[in-house]
């Protein structure tokens, strides 16, 4: 899927001179500077992803471009809300960011190079569908010949199935979520209690992981036309974002059906849930003020009031603000804000063994290399944070500006490591979703979603499932289970 070069740079420039109107009119040049600064450092790469045939490389450069691009000017406005100056001091001119920009710029003009380096050697993941075996070949047949001879009677069929589905799966996970959330478990920033046979984590990733993916893949394999069933998982979105206390849930949920909507062009559906991801962002970050309680330096749950009464209280604050409007940049913020890349800039490596001691960290998936989190947290934001919180950038370009800070050359191995994942994740996930089959739209979801967590968590074991499980199943042999072909006559 090549997007023209020339027509999305030139939306993205014409997008950019109308934003500049906004400081220009209030008189904010230093914000006007760094706002096209990082446009300038990050537009050869974004330039060069464009023109790659990989999806994954597209996904992986607007993931790092897009934050910048979102919190840089709140950033630059709202500079009396900086609180570390006394330990990275940021006088908000427009060239004191230039140091960042170009090491993040000059790391995503390398990745793309080496995808399109790839893709020249040995072939984009599109042409993957000339090697298919056999059994790809047959399957692709049957399900050509089914789809174009099944009723639609029979689609609308299996369109009830799955909707049917969604809501009793949303009937199970809720009362559910509500019970974990009275006994303190699934609380993202709060220790679970110990409960035997491991109890607690599995709740934890079956509901706050697991039931979400699963309801948006069905939400996909539906036909995406009802506002009911849209805004049905919107509202539940919200509801398991609050009892998780997580954005991420929430998100992880309604990213399906805010994509779709705008591939679709269904508009009202993407209005409303929009809206109601916004407005479950504010009723997490509210909820975080009620439930987390910290103490020195330990914090807790307080969950005594109960899922209900604890959410009137949240709604209780008045969320319907202007502040609705700012959710977007909270949620850019919570990818990889600006301020987060700047203090990971300005991080010294030698306190965590070095930067190849980093390295190794990323590229074991989180396996090698002993960390001491309060000496990263001491050294990146200047204190110590309770114990369950975490302060510090997570995302792939925050570990690699961690260890560039002394050598630039840094970059190389990092972007050498990115470029390879991303292939290997769409080369496996496209050629998988080919033998068993998938459909597009499905394998694509599945390479957005592979992609968003290795650029979100690349020091994470669940990093290298995902990364495993695509491997195995484009390398084995697909498994082909018989069919009756009942419609066929």
């Amino acid at each position: 899927m090549r997007i023209k070069k020339h027509k999305a740079i030139n939306q993205l420039l014409s997008a950019a001179g109308f934003f500049s109107l906004v400081p220009t009119y209030l008189g904010e040049w230093e914000m006007l500077g760094a706002f096209w600064m990082v446009i300038i450092c990050m537009l050869p790469g974004i330039w060069l992803a464009l023109g790659t045939s990989y999806l994954s490389c597209k996904l992986f450069c607007a993931l790092v471009f897009i934050p910048q691009i979102v919190t840089v000017p709140a950033f630059y406005l709202n500079a009396n809300n900086y609180a570390f100056n006394n330990h990275r001091p940021f006088g908000f001119g427009a060239f004191e960011a230039l140091p960042a920009f170009v090491t993040l710029g000059l790391f995503l003009w390398i990745v793309a190079f080496l995808v399109k380096l790839t893709e020249i050697t040995i072939g984009s993941s599109a042409q993957l569908a000339k090697v298919n075996n056999k059994t790809s070949i047959i399957n692709a047949r049957t399900t050509a010949i089914l789809e174009s001879n099944i009723s639609k009677k029979h689609v609308s069929k299996n369109n009830a199935l799955v909707l049917i589905s969604i809501l009793f799966l949303i009937s199970v996970s809720l009362p559910v979520k509500f019970w974990m959330f009275n006994m303190d478990i699934g609380l993202v920033g709060a220790p679970p209690p110990q409960l035997p046979y491991r109890i607690s984590g599995i709740l934890f990733y079956t509901f706050n992981y697991m039931v979400p993916i699963m309801i948006s893949y069905l939400y996909i394999k539906s036909k995406r036309s009802s506002l009911l069933v849209a805004l049905t998982i919107s509202t539940y979105a919200l509801m398991i974002g609050f009892l998780s206390v997580s954005k991420g849930v929430l998100l992880l949920t309604t990213v399906s059906i805010i994509a779709f909507a705008w591939l679709d062009r269904r508009w009202l559906i993407f209005s409303i849930s929009v809206f109601l991801s916004a407005l479950g962002v504010l009723v997490v970050t509210t909820a975080r003020k009620i439930v987390h309680v910290t103490e020195g330096n330990t914090v807790s749950a307080f969950t005594d009031l109960g899922g209900i009464t604890t959410l009137k209280e949240v709604f209780s604050y008045g969320l319907l603000t202007p502040e609705l409007f700012l959710v977007f940049i909270g949620i850019a913020n919570r990818f990889e804000g600006f301020q987060s890349m700047f203090l990971a800039s300005q991080f010294n490596p030698d306190i965590l063994g070095g930067a190849w001691s980093i390295f190794f960290r990323v590229i074991s998936f989180g396996r090698w290399g002993e960390f001491n989190f309060d000496a990263i947290h001491l050294e990146y934001l200047g204190y110590t944070i309770p114990y369950g919180l975490y302060g510090v950038g997570a995302t792939y370009n925050s570990w690699m500006m961690l260890a560039a800070n002394k050598n630039i050359l840094m970059v190389l191995p990092f972007a050498a490591h990115a470029a390879l994942i991303i292939v290997i994740l769409e080369r496996s996930i496209m050629r998988a979703s080919r033998k068993y089959p998938l459909s597009l739209i499905i394998g694509r979801s599945l390479l957005f979603l592979s992609v968003l967590w290795f650029y979100t968590a690349p020091a994470d074991q669940i990093s290298s499932v995902i990364l495993t499980v695509s491997i195995i199943f484009s390398l084995f042999p697909a498994v082909v289970v018989g069919r009756r072909l009942k419609y066929l006559k």
